[in-house]
C-alpha cells in the first residue's frame, strides 16, 4: 500500500553490536540475615523496590540512548525467562498429581511477575531535559534523586550527584563522580573493621588498582592515575587494619577458649563436692560473669568451702551483689 509513497524494506534483520550483557540481576531473599545484620541505608530500600532486580550503573552523564539500552536488556533477558516460565507452567497443568498443581491460576501469575525485572539506572547525572522526556516522576518516599518512569517500563533511575550526603547514601555515592566516591569512601572507611560491606568496597577498589596495572601507563587517564595512587596508599592502610584486626580476634579467641575450659573445670569441681544440684541456673550464670583471675580465686576458695551456701555468697561478694543466701 505504501509503495508508491516512500521506500519500504521487509524483514530487516537486527543487530546490536553492544555487549548486551546485564551489570547486575539481584533476586530478593528476604529471611536473609544481611538484611538484619548489616544496613545500608537507601541502597537497601532501593533493593526491595521488587523481588527481581537488574542494576545498571553508568559513570557518567546519562543519555536517552543508555536508557533505551538498557529496556533492550531487560527485555531480552525477561523474552527468554517468560518462555521458561511458560513451560514451566505447561508442564505442571500436564501432570495433575503434582502438588505444584494445587497453584491457583492468580497465584502462577503472580510467581511469573515476581521474576519480571525492575531496572535501577544508577548514573552520576542526568539532564531535567531527559528526566522530562521520560517522564520520570520523584519517588518521594525514597529521597530527593529517586525517580520511576511509567510503571509499563518497570524502570527507575537514582541520579547520584542529586542525592543527599548521610550515612544512608554513602554506599551508593561510592558510585559517583571522583570527589562524591572520594568523600563516601572517607566515611565508610571509618566503620568497623569487622563490617564485611566495608571490606568488600575496600577488597573491590583495590582489585581494580591491580587491574590499572596491567594497562600500559600511557593509555591511563589522569583520573585513573590518581585513583592508583590513591588505592596505594588505601592497600597499606587497610593491610595494617586488618592485621589488627586478626591480632585482636586472635587474643580474644585464645581468652575465650581459656575462660571455656576454666568453666568447665570448675563445674567438674562443684558436682564432684556438693552434688549435681547444687550448680543451679543461676549459679551458672554468676559463674560465666567471672574473669579469669577471679576464676583462679574461684577454685582455690572451693577446697575451703564445706557448704554451697558458702560459695554462693562469695559469688554475690565479688559481683558487687546483695547476698540474697542470708
Amino acid at each position: 500500500m505504501y509503495k508508491t509513497k516512500g521506500n519500504t524494506l521487509q524483514n530487516i534483520q537486527v543487530r546490536n553490536d553492544e555487549d548486551l550483557e546485564i551489570d547486575l540481576l539481584f533476586m530478593v531473599e528476604r529471611q536473609k540475615v544481611g538484611w538484619e545484620q548489616e544496613n545500608l541505608g537507601l541502597f537497601d530500600l532501593l533493593m526491595q523496590e521488587h523481588p527481581t532486580l537488574i542494576i545498571e550503573h553508568y559513570s557518567s552523564y546519562l543519555e536517552e540512548t543508555d536508557i533505551n539500552k538498557s529496556i533492550t536488556r531487560k527485555n531480552l533477558y525477561w523474552d527468554r525467562k517468560q518462555k521458561e516460565l511458560k513451560e514451566l507452567v505447561e508442564n505442571v497443568k500436564n501432570k495433575p498429581e503434582s502438588t505444584n498443581y494445587q497453584l491457583s491460576k492468580k497465584e502462577a501469575k503472580k510467581q511469573i511477575d515476581n521474576q519480571n525485572p525492575f531496572t535501577w539506572i544508577l548514573t552520576v547525572n542526568c539532564s531535567e531535559k531527559l528526566l522530562t522526556l521520560c517522564n520520570a516522576q520523584a519517588a518521594a518516599e525514597l529521597g530527593v534523586g529517586v525517580y520511576r518512569l511509567p510503571a509499563i517500563l518497570r524502570l527507575g533511575i537514582v541520579i547520584i550527584e542529586q542525592l543527599v550526603d548521610s550515612p544512608e547514601t554513602m554506599w551508593l555515592k561510592m558510585l559517583g563522580n571522583k570527589e562524591t566516591a572520594k568523600s563516601a569512601f572517607n566515611s565508610i572507611k571509618q566503620l568497623s573493621p569487622e563490617r564485611r560491606e566495608k571490606n568488600d568496597i575496600i577488597s573491590a577498589c583495590i582489585k581494580y588498582c591491580v587491574y590499572l596495572k596491567d594497562i600500559p601507563a600511557d593509555s591511563l587517564t589522569p583520573e585513573d592515575r590518581d585513583f592508583m595512587k590513591t588505592m596505594a596508599q588505601i592497600d597499606a592502610w587497610y593491610e595494617a587494619e586488618m592485621s589488627k584486626a586478626r591480632l585482636e580476634g586472635e587474643i580474644k579467641g585464645k581468652l575465650e577458649g581459656k575462660l571455656e575450659g576454666k568453666i568447665e573445670s570448675v563445674n567438674t569441681i562443684i558436682k564432684a563436692k556438693f552434688g549435681a544440684s547444687a550448680l543451679t541456673p543461676q549459679l551458672a550464670s554468676q559463674l560465666a560473669e567471672l574473669n579469669s583471675q577471679q576464676f583462679d580465686d574461684f577454685i582455690l576458695g572451693i577446697f575451703n568451702w564445706q557448704q554451697p551456701l558458702e560459695m554462693e555468697r562469695w559469688l554475690c561478694e565479688i559481683l558487687g551483689r546483695k547476698n540474697e543466701f542470708d
